[in-house]
């Protein structure tokens, strides 16, 4: 039998270590470290690639209150790209139900979940579009003699987005209990790294020309102990709120906020704006608080939506909130800032047909478990896989 030569074993070698090269690429920071209650959390994701088998795990262990019942939610998840074929898993146990609530694409989803021997899984499929998911919620009873629960959730799917991308939520409901956040890609967990922190250069003197009134907006002081700003949008469709000692790179009177014309990326479609925080040199430390009004939008509440603000030459995803008949977002430089929704997300309505696809009712009886969604999938298998093709080639290279 004809044996490979050693530049074809090479090749084959290489070829296989370029395949299996995706599985480590991205990094991940994850904070605060430790998590308390209704600390903004934010996930930098880098390297991540399409089609990536991503999966975010939020696990908590939380005390029962004095009617042995809990409340734990994750609120305004900012999800900063789309997972495909998507899957939300719920793991918990010492409960004797556990109800999962959420808003998120458009819809409502509220699914039951009855325990068998203190154990409940919940598993819903879906697509999870790119945007803000206003709340998941699990709320449910404890068994008796149980002081505390403890709970997992994973959301996970095919990866399509962003390489490089944040994605932002807070948790309430802890009850003085803890929680943890990990990152799968491909069955993978990925270890986080440690924040860095670099230094931001903030312009001090105003630009040319920036001693024009705006006829557009209105700069209200409403204190003098910390001196808050207040500049609307002629429709009053966005205003922007700031103290004025963090203001630099510009006065006051020279902030306005002015619709744009400049169009949104293709895959996503403007509900307002764009609006233009102005002049370009102004910033803000602390950050300003910018908010716009849904109502005034004509904005669809049970949509998907978010803010993309254009900044540096580009248009990005960034944290945002929603709260009743607005959505906000925190500024620390003038950019141009759209209400959009995403167009390139199908949400497939999980209510069958003839019901009203807005809201899916469901009963989970489950089997006990001792792990949620446990990714296995390891490139150890791969490397060992490669190492003993390697040894038999080389073998019968030296048989020949």
């Amino acid at each position: 039998m004809e044996q490979p030569s050693t530049p074809g074993l090479l090749t084959v070698i290489i070829g296989l270590l370029i395949l299996i090269a995706p599985l480590s690429a991205a990094t991940v920071t994850i904070t605060p470290d430790p998590i308390n209650e209704n600390d903004p959390i934010t996930i930098s994701i880098t390297d991540l690639a399409d089609d990536s088998t991503f999966m975010i795990q939020i696990e908590a262990a939380v005390p029962l209150d004095a009617d042995g019942k809990f409340s734990l939610s994750t609120n305004n998840l900012q999800i900063p790209f789309a997972l495909k074929d998507g899957r939300i898993a719920i793991h918990a146990e010492n409960v004797n139900t556990t109800n999962l609530n959420a808003r998120m694409g458009g819809r409502a989803v509220t699914i039951y979940g009855e325990g068998e021997d203190g154990v409940v899984n919940i598993k819903e499929n879906t697509d999870i579009p790119q945007g803000l998911i206003q709340y998941l919620t699990l709320n449910g009873e404890g068994i008796a003699g149980a002081e505390a629960v403890t709970t997992s959730m994973d959301l996970s799917g095919k990866k399509t987005g962003p390489e490089n991308s944040e994605m932002t939520f807070t948790v309430t409901g802890l009850n003085g209990g803890t929680v943890g956040v990990k990152i799968y890609v491909d069955g993978v967990l990925v270890p986080t790294t440690e924040p860095t922190t670099e230094p931001t250069t903030k312009p001090t003197t105003s630009s040319p020309g920036s001693s024009s009134n705006w006829e557009d907006s209105t700069a209200t002081p409403t204190s003098t102990d910390t001196k808050p700003v207040t500049i609307s949008s002629s429709d009053r469709g966005a205003t922007l709120t700031f103290d004025e000692r963090a203001l630099s790179g510009a006065r006051t009177g020279d902030l306005a906020i002015m619709v744009s014309n400049r169009a949104v990326p293709e895959n996503w479609q403007a509900v307002a704006g764009p609006y233009a925080v102005l002049p370009s040199s102004a910033s803000f430390e602390p950050e300003a608080t910018l908010v716009l009004d849904l109502d005034k939008a004509g904005a669809d509440r049970t949509a998907s939506l978010t803010i993309l603000a254009f900044i540096d030459g580009r248009w990005k995803a960034v944290p945002s909130r929603i709260d009743g008949s607005t959505i906000s977002t925190a500024v620390s430089e003038a950019g141009e800032f759209a209400i959009v929704t995403p167009l390139s997300v199908q949400v497939t309505p999980a209510a069958p047909a003839g019901t009203t696809p807005a809201t899916t009712t469901s009963v989970a009886t489950t089997a006990p478990q001792t792990t949620a969604t446990t990714p296995t999938q390891s490139p150890l298998a791969i490397w060992c896989a490669l190492g003993a093709l390697a040894v038999v080639l080389i073998t019968g290279m030296k048989r020949r």
